[in-house]
């Protein structure tokens, strides 16, 4: 009986990882074919392509299969995040990297901050994208090269008094971490 139970589990195990490999193999190959497309058509249309594709994805798998927004580079990126938002389950730095590299501003920012979670937390992600200044240690390759920064150039005392004020609303240690982490990148020389 024992030596079922362990054969048992053993099958159990094998299933669960060829499963994991094969829903990492299908977001590889979406990956390939999203880098493709983008080289193919122009903004407008592989925005488009992709964007439907990630729609039917799982809401599981749409933090991995959002990272090939960031090969577009387009603002119609900020309003496809805040349509689907309801989806987001779990807010990882990537989906503030991909507001910062599609044109964040600070309007968007501040409406994103009065919305609450999950738009709150990915733009404080943002926000940290876009305020590095020097060297942008580890953060990605296309960060360090594009060095995003907000679109409509706000001063660094409103963007201070409004994070201040939001923390009144949410201040776990991750936002509070993040406003300090904003407002030391606004004001280092």
């Amino acid at each position: 009986m024992r030596y079922k139970v362990a054969g048992i589990c053993k099958l159990a195990v094998r299933l669960q990882i060829n499963s994991i490999m094969n829903n990492q193999e299908k977001i590889d190959d979406f990956h390939l074919r999203c880098e493709d497309i983008a080289k193919r058509l122009n903004k407008d249309e592989a925005f488009k392509v992709i964007s439907i594709e990630i729609d039917h994805c799982e809401d599981r798998n749409l933090n991995d299969y959002i990272l090939a927004l960031n090969n577009i580079r387009t603002d119609k990126t900020l309003d496809w995040i805040e349509n689907n938002a309801q989806r987001i389950k779990s807010v990882g730095i990537n989906w503030g990297h991909l507001a910062a590299v599609s044109f964040f501003n600070w309007d968007r920012a501040d409406k994103w901050l009065s919305k609450g979670r999950p738009l709150s937390l990915v733009a404080l992600d943002a926000l940290i994208f876009c305020t590095t200044n020097g060297e942008r240690l580890n953060q990605s390759l296309l960060l360090q090269q594009l060095n995003p920064r907000l679109t409509d150039n706000p001063k660094s005392d409103i963007i201070k008094n409004r994070l201040q004020s939001y923390l009144r609303t949410d201040n776990v240690p991750r936002t509070k971490i993040s406003v300090d982490r904003i407002i030391n990148n606004l004001f280092e020389p």
